[in-house]
């Protein structure tokens, strides 16, 4: 076996980004590993969030990319890929805004594609990026998935609906079900809606997995 000593990265294990076979990220966090939800908690009760930022592993070399540096109160979530460029959700706390940062897997440049107000959601759960296109998102109170980039749009959702992808006129998502003690049973399932009307148009039984060169495996 042939080792590769990844330099500057500790406590951390890295993960490989859906979509593509050449990345991964690893969270770095200098206290407090939590989601972006809890750094939500942690400030309104009035504390300080040392931050959360993310780094990058190119395969087969193992070279590690830092996009960012880690900064008090501020929050990078692990990117979405989508045609040879990397996407980070990024939310200054302090600043009170939202950016959709861009890192081209071919040039290395990065640039801020869009900067929303923090105040155009209700909170931080589930708050996150998608594909394709490169969307954002956030689920507010009775099951409503909100997109509010690049378009504002509502999906009213199951009770146990999880946005997975969109693919162009269609949205899917995955549904479970769960059966109590003593009969237990559990299964998954996958709800495909109508991206402009959000009606359902498709319901079956299974699981969806993007692979790296864009075939959707149906489990």
């Amino acid at each position: 076996m042939n080792y590769i000593k990844i330099e500057g990265i500790q406590d951390a294990y890295p993960e490989r980004i859906e979509g593509t076979s050449e990345w991964y990220y690893c969270k770095i966090a200098k206290n407090c590993f939590c989601d972006l939800y809890e750094v939500e908690e942690i400030l309104q009760a009035g504390e300080v969030y040392e931050g959360m930022t993310c780094v990058l592993i190119h395969y087969p070399d193992g070279q590690v990319y830092y996009p960012f540096v880690t900064k008090e109160n501020v929050y990078v979530e692990a990117p979405v890929f989508w045609d040879g460029v990397l996407y980070f959700l990024v939310v200054d706390f302090a600043e009170k805004t939202i950016q959709i940062v861009a890192f081209d897997t071919q040039d290395y440049e990065q640039k801020v594609v869009t900067e929303i107000s923090l105040n155009e959601v209700q909170h931080c759960y589930n708050l996150m990026l998608d594909v394709a296109p490169v969307m954002l998102s956030y689920e507010s109170e009775n099951n409503v998935l909100e997109v509010i980039w690049p378009e504002k749009k509502s999906f009213k959702l199951g009770e146990h609906e999880a946005l997975m992808f969109r693919d162009e006129n269609k949205i899917y998502f995955s549904e479970w079900f769960e059966a109590p003690e003593p009969d237990y049973e559990y299964h998954e399932m996958v709800v495909v809606r109508d991206w402009e009307t959000g009606e359902e148009i498709e319901h079956f039984d299974g699981q969806l997995c993007r692979m790296p060169n864009g075939d959707i495996w149906r489990l």
